[in-house]
This record gives C-alpha cells, structure tokens and sequence, in this order.
C-alpha cells in the first residue's frame, strides 16, 4: 500500500452549502409553451428555467441541476430521446427525473418512451393543475425509487451496488475511493446532529466540484450513508482526485467549528469515566482500489477491499488517502 497524507490547514472560508428551492428545466423549441409552461409552473411554486435549444438541454442540467426536467421530443436539429441519454450517461445529471410534453399521444410512443427511462409523459395540450400535480408525484416517486440520499441528494446504495456490478460485467478497469470522515461522532456528539449534517454535506459538495472540474465519462459519485462515501473514476485519476478532496476538505472544516474550537484545533467532551477527551478537528480518510478485470465477483467484494484499505488510512492522524498496491486478488469475493 501507498500512504499520502497532509498536514491540517486552517482557514475560515466556508464551502458552498448543497441547497435550493425545486427547479424545473423545461426544454421546448416553441416560445408559446416555453411562456405557458413557465407560467404555470411559477405560480406553483418552482423556480422555472426555459431552454429552447436542445443543443443546450444537457448543459443547462448540469449547470442548474433541476429537480425534474420537462423535455419536448422533437427539438429541430436534435431529439427528446437524443438528450436523455446525454443525460442518463453523465454521473452529474443521470438521476434527475425526466418528463416528456409532446403532441404526441399516441399509445405507442407513451409506451416506447416510459420503457426507455422517461418518468412521466404529459401530452399537448395539458391542463395546468395536472401537469403540476405530475412533475410532484414524479419527484417524490424518483426519491423514494431510485434511492437518493435524502441529506446530499446523491446516488444512494441501490444506485452505487447497480453501477459497480455495471462496471464488473463488463469487465472494466476502474478506481473505487472510499472517504470518510474521521472523528465525525464526536464532533456530532458536540455539536449536535444537524452541524453534523453540514460537515457531511461539505464532503459532499467538495466530490463533485472535484469531480466536475476534472471531466471523465467513468466519474461516478454515492453517498452511501452516514460520513461514507463511494467514488469510481479512472485509475490514472485516483490519486489527484483524493488529493484534492483531502486539501479542500481541510481547508473548509475549520470553518465549521466555534471559534474557541477552531483556534485551539480540539474540541473538549467528557467520557463516562469523567476523564475529559481532546479530539482533534475532523478530517477525512481516503482508500484507494484499483479494481482490475475478472479480480472481483460482485460489488460487495469490491467494497470490503476498499472498506479494508480506508480502515488503514483511519488508523493514521489527518486528512490522507491509502492507494491499495497489492496485487489484485484471484477473484477476490
């Protein structure tokens, strides 16, 4: 194994939070409905953004990253389906629930396209408080099915444990990273559970930002509960990615505790015993495996290798990532 690890830094700069209001992305290359639908949709409550090049459908989503997106099948020079794909293939978009308006109501083509992904298919012309009432059902019928992590909005286990074994069966190289937060129930334990959450979601915002800044078509990012967290990229990619991770994380988490805290680098809590406990400010652990070709049988064997390799980085004080360089178990499960 190769150890990589950084001092802590301070500094009171805090990261961006993971909030907004329900956004809807609409994608229509008629001006009349792009006006109607976001009329209409305003007055329901959601900020409404209107795109009417399909050519720039994808873009906008990635940009905005809506709540649902409302998606017209015939765009000129491109296509309905065309875009969701674009959409469905890229980690930062794939589990944003699409909805198709069309004119076209046809038995056969609601069937073809709710069986190709789509979530919904609304017909031209709607009636307004249908439309609305859809896109809601959609929305919490997507949360609940595609199991996204209600804190960060990320892919959640169901969603990890489908794109491992992807990525298996089709026998590809890929890199798995495994952060997770140390010292994280003490901090909790101190402050209270909903500081805690915005230290996880601090985690959360920096690997995608990361991952954004650094575009692959293997990207993949999961929150798989609690302060754990699964990432798959390219191998070549794995060690400047946990490095970045590690010093952006150590730059925002101070920012994050009182000011006496901060200062002092520890907070101070009580153990049963009455002896009174030093834990350092929290930081975050990193394990890095290399899954090779036909090496693993099923994902689970894929995270008890890279669960193994982050129990090493834990062991070590500060932020710092372990990359497994052992070599790859005789199918290993």
């Amino acid at each position: 194994m190769t150890v990589t690890r950084r001092p802590g830094t301070a500094s009171d700069r805090p990261h961006s939070a993971l909030m907004h209001r329900d956004i809807a992305l609409v994608v229509d290359d008629d001006e009349q409905v792009l006006r109607l639908v976001k009329r209409v949709l305003e007055r329901a409550g959601f900020e409404c953004v209107t795109v009417s090049d399909g050519r720039l459908a994808h873009d906008a989503a990635v940009e905005w990253r809506p709540d649902i997106i409302l998606l017209d099948l015939m765009l000129g020079e491109t296509t309905g389906d065309q875009i969701m794909v674009e959409l469905r293939e890229d980690f930062r978009t794939r589990l944003i629930p699409v909805v198709f308006l069309t004119v076209r109501d046809s038995l056969k083509d609601k069937v073809e396209h709710l069986l190709s992904g789509a979530d919904d298919y609304v017909t031209k012309p709607f009636i307004p408080e249908e439309l609305v009432a859809r896109l809601r059902a959609v929305m919490t019928r997507s949360t609940t099915a595609r199991g996204l992590s209600p804190l960060t909005g990320m892919s959640g286990n169901a969603d990890i444990l489908r794109e491992i074994s992807r990525r298996l069966a089709q026998n590809q190289r890929f890199a798995v990273l495994y952060p997770d937060i140390d010292a994280f129930k003490n901090y909790n334990d101190h402050y209270g559970f909903l500081r805690g959450d915005d230290v996880i979601k601090t985690l959360a915002t920096i690997i995608l930002e990361v991952l954004e800044e650094r575009p692959s078509g293997q990207h993949f990012a999961g929150h798989v509960g609690g302060d754990d967290f699964v990432i798959l990229t390219e191998p070549s990619m794995a060690e400047a990615i946990a490095a970045e991770i590690t010093h952006r994380f150590d730059d925002s988490i101070p920012a994050l505790y009182d000011p006496t805290d901060r200062d002092r680098g520890w907070i101070e809590s009580e153990e049963r015993s009455g002896n009174m406990l030093r834990t350092p400010l929290v930081s975050v652990s990193i394990g890095i495996v290399i899954a090779e070709p036909g090496s693993y049988s099923s994902p689970a064997a894929v995270a008890a290798r890279a669960s193994e390799v982050k129990g090493v980085a834990k062991r070590m004080p500060g932020s710092k990532w372990v990359l497994d360089r052992r070599r790859p178990p005789e199918r290993f499960s």
